[in-house]
C-alpha cells in the first residue's frame, strides 16, 4: 500500500459555540453566576476511504451498535448533545491542570467539577489506518467592543479607564484537549491546545504568579487580565492566583498522535483496528482574558485528523 493510500484524511469537525450571559452579571470567574450555552452546531467530521466514525457512548457497551459511518453531519452533533445533556448544556468557570480533571472554585478552595465543559466521545475503526494524527486546528471568536464598568489594565498590558470599549476575541480564553480513552498506549496524556500570544491574547501555558508583577510596581493587585480586574472590583485577589497551574498546553498543532488504535476485533468493533478518544472544550478560569468580556460571545472550533500507520 502506497503513503496515500496510508494516509487517510477526515476532514474538519467545527463546532460552532455561544457563550451567553444568563443570569446577573458579576464580574471574573471567580463568582461569575453566568454561564454559557451551546447554540446550534456547524460539524461535519468525513472519513475518506478505510475509515468510520462514530460519536458517543457504545450501547449496552457494543461498539457494533453505534452508528458507524464516514460522515458526522451537524444534526448528528446537536443530537448527541441534546441526548447527552438533556438541552440543559452550559459552559461554567473550570479550570484543570491536565485537560481530562476539571476543578471549579468552592468555598475558599478549588472543587472537583464533572459539568461545565463539553466533552465528545469519538471513535474510531479502519482497516488499514493503525494511528490517528491530529493536525491542524482553528479556535476564533471574533473581535468585538466590550465596555469596562472599571478601570483596569487588560490581558494585553493596556491600561483602561472605566468606560473605555475596546475589542475583546472570546476564543482567548477557551481550550481544547483530545484524550485518548481507547487504544493501544498505556495512559496518555492529553494534548491541550490554547492560542498563541497575538493580538489581544496572551499565552499562558502553565500558569504562574500573577500576584506582583512589576507591571503594577509590585503592589499585589494582579499584573493584567482577569487578575487585575478581580481586583479593580474587590480590592483583592481571586483565590489561588498566587500559584496558577493550568494544563501544560501547546499554541500551533502540526501532526500531534493523539490514539493508536488497538486489535478492533479483540474489541468488538469489527475492524482491524479500533480506538477511542475524547475531545474537551472549555472555558479557562484561571486565563488573563475569562472574565466578563467574554459572555454573549460566539466561539468557534475546528480540528482536522488524519489517519496513519505507525
Amino acid at each position: 500500500m502506497n503513503n496515500i493510500a496510508r494516509k487517510l484524511v477526515l476532514s474538519a469537525l467545527t463546532v460552532v459555540l455561544t457563550v451567553a450571559a444568563l443570569g446577573t452579571t458579576t464580574f471574573a470567574w471567580f463568582t461569575l453566576t453566568n454561564t454559557a450555552v451551546v447554540q446550534p452546531f456547524e460539524a461535519q467530521i468525513v472519513a475518506d476511504t478505510g475509515i468510520e466514525v462514530a460519536l458517543g457512548a457504545a450501547p449496552s457497551g457494543d461498539l457494533l451498535q453505534l452508528d458507524w459511518v464516514t460522515a458526522l453531519l451537524t444534526e448528528d452533533v446537536e443530537a448527541y448533545i441534546a441526548s447527552s445533556y438533556g438541552g440543559t448544556f452550559r459552559f461554567n468557570h473550570v479550570t484543570t491542570s491536565n485537560g481530562v480533571d476539571f476543578f471549579t472554585l468552592g468555598i475558599g478552595e478549588l472543587s472537583g467539577a464533572t459539568t461545565g465543559y463539553l466533552e465528545l466521545p469519538l471513535h474510531f475503526r479502519s482497516n488499514s489506518a493503525n494511528a490517528i494524527d491530529w493536525t491542524a486546528v482553528t479556535l476564533t471568536g471574533g473581535s468585538l467592543p466590550w465596555t469596562s464598568d472599571v478601570a483596569f489594565t487588560a490581558a494585553s498590558g493596556t491600561f483602561y479607564p472605566s468606560g473605555s470599549s475596546f475589542n475583546v476575541d472570546a476564543s482567548d480564553s477557551m481550550r481544547i484537549s483530545i484524550q485518548e480513552v481507547a487504544g493501544a498506549r498505556t495512559s496518555p496524556a492529553a494534548v491541550v491546545y490554547e492560542k498563541p500570544a497575538a493580538g489581544t491574547n496572551l499565552y499562558l501555558g502553565t500558569g504562574g504568579d500573577f500576584t506582583d508583577l512589576v507591571a503594577l510596581d509590585d503592589d499585589n493587585e494582579g499584573a493584567y487580565g482577569s487578575y487585575n480586574y478581580y481586583f479593580a472590583k474587590t480590592g483583592q485577589l481571586p483565590f489561588g492566583s498566587g500559584a496558577v497551574i493550568t494544563a501544560s498546553s501547546i499554541s500551533a498543532v502540526v501532526s500531534e498522535q493523539v490514539l493508536q488504535l488497538t486489535d478492533g476485533v479483540a474489541a468488538g468493533a469489527g475492524n482491524t483496528y479500533y480506538g477511542q478518544v475524547v475531545i474537551r472544550v472549555w472555558l479557562e478560569g484561571y486565563d488573563q482574558n475569562a472574565y466578563n468580556s467574554v459572555l454573549a460571545r460566539l466561539i468557534s472550533a475546528g480540528f482536522t485528523f488524519e489517519g496513519s500507520t505507525i
